[in-house]
């Protein structure tokens, strides 16, 4: 007898900038995966998804997977007005019917380039404790979430960024990292099967090289 593999929904939340653009990337990852069912994708920042360039360096650029047909029946978008609000029951109730939750709503470098993010504030800490509490009211455990290389892993990995970053985060960059900090501790100290995922390179000219490392926590 021939088993076919189950199918599977996930959510995926994105802000705006650095860290939280790799969310909009996790949309196509997860559209070439055929088992998965579908995508609820929760964000501030709808618009995002319509630009070109999405700051990498992805050959041919990118289109809003949205408005390409083969998608529609697959993708469900859920717009949050602000994270400092509560939205834990809205939350709870898209959670419900999904498997997995991959969160890239952290920043690395708020500044003039994301005047939003001096406005609406930083939101790795404050958008992933309603996450968790969703998560875990629709008994749902397992979550992927980005943060940043220069943040409580070892540092025994010898990549050129990671001293760039702790030295930002030990200047400009302060309340980036405290905030990237606060987020990670919430998921350590919470029930939930988490992997932090810690992504290198990002850039306009960056081509993803399909690599990975594993980290301790530091």
């Amino acid at each position: 007898m021939i088993m076919t593999a189950a199918k599977r929904n996930l959510a995926i939340l994105y802000g705006i900038g650095g860290l939280s653009d790799v969310g909009r990337h996790a949309i196509l990852v997860a559209l070439e995966e055929p088992t998965i069912e579908t995508i609820k994708v929760i964000t501030t920042f709808p618009e995002e998804l319509d630009k070109p360039n999405w700051e990498c360096g992805c050959i041919g650029g990118h289109t809003n997977p949205f408005k390409d047909p083969k998608n529609a029946a697959r993708l469900e978008m859920v717009e949050i007005d602000s994270w400092k609000k509560p939205h834990e029951d809205l939350l709870t109730q898209h959670f419900e019917e999904v498997d997995a939750v991959v969160s890239c709503m952290g920043h690395r470098q708020p500044g003039r380039k994301y005047p939003e993010l001096i406005e609406k504030g930083l939101i790795a800490h404050d958008g992933n404790r309603q996450v968790i509490q969703a998560m875990l009211h629709a008994k749902v455990d397992r979550a992927v979430v980005i943060s940043s290389i220069a943040v409580n892993g070892d540092k025994s990995w010898p990549h050129f960024a990671t001293g760039i970053m702790r030295f930002l985060f030990r200047t400009l960059n302060r309340k980036a990292r405290k905030d990237l900090e606060a987020m990670e501790k919430i998921y350590v100290e919470s029930s939930l099967d988490y992997l932090f995922v810690r992504p290198v390179g990002i850039s306009e000219d960056a081509v993803p090289v399909g690599q990975y490392f594993l980290q301790d926590p530091g």
